[in-house]
């Protein structure tokens, strides 16, 4: 389960508009499915790669001024841009201590990210005297944000017992910023965006047993 936040303090002003998303935490916390192997490195370390997806958003928003309305001197336009992300965490695992049948353990590794976006384009000038065919393009521009690959690096503690593990860890970026920058009309304009997640992990162990020391 993933509970995300987006940190971006960029903003982007073209032809009188501005162009930001803030920083932003989402709401609902999402579930993140996850399939592994491991490898047992000694009596203490484990080694273990793995395939894990998760949708993450980039929230748009267009500051457009209204001069000839002082009551309502701006208008807000917004547009969403969904994320599939496919993860590849490269762990390592340290067993601290048991207590009774609960086994204390530290994580940490390193995650390459591969990113695919998908969002609606809009392909009209919706009606009203605060929409124009800049703001269309400003909004479709969100397309451009994103990396298609980044890495993380994750760190946490697990508490083992029996075959299930309970897993509390943080991610974060590894690079300053997950955003190939803003480009409209030709030309791109910085706008670097992080992104932290605190995760709540249940795993289940299939057929792997430890072998005891002979």
């Amino acid at each position: 389960m993933v509970g995300e936040v987006a940190y971006n303090i960029s903003e982007v002003s073209v032809g009188g508009l501005s162009i930001y998303e803030g920083n932003q935490k989402n709401k609902d916390s999402r579930l993140s499915p996850y399939l592994g192997y491991e490898q047992y490195l000694s009596d203490r370390f484990t080694a273990s790669i793995g395939i894990q997806y998760y949708q993450s958003f980039t929230s748009l928003q267009v500051k457009v001024p209204f001069p000839d309305f002082p009551a309502m001197p701006y208008s807000i336009k917004g547009r969403t841009v969904s994320h599939r992300n496919f993860e590849f965490p490269l762990e390592v695992t340290y067993d601290l201590f048991e207590t009774g049948r609960i086994k204390w353990k530290l994580r940490g590794g390193l995650v390459p990210v591969w990113s695919s976006s998908r969002s609606t384009r809009l392909t009209e000038v919706p009606q009203g005297p605060d929409w124009s065919q800049e703001v269309v393009d400003a909004l479709n521009a969100a397309e451009t944000i994103p990396k298609s690959f980044f890495m993380n690096y994750q760190y946490g503690l697990g508490l083992g017992y029996g075959r299930f593990e309970f897993s509390l860890f943080q991610s974060t970026n590894l690079g300053r910023s997950i955003s190939d920058g803003y480009t409209i009309y030709g030309s791109t304009y910085s706008f670097d965006r992080r992104i932290r997640s605190t995760r709540i992990g249940v795993y289940y162990s299939f057929g792997l047993k430890k072998k005891d020391k002979e």
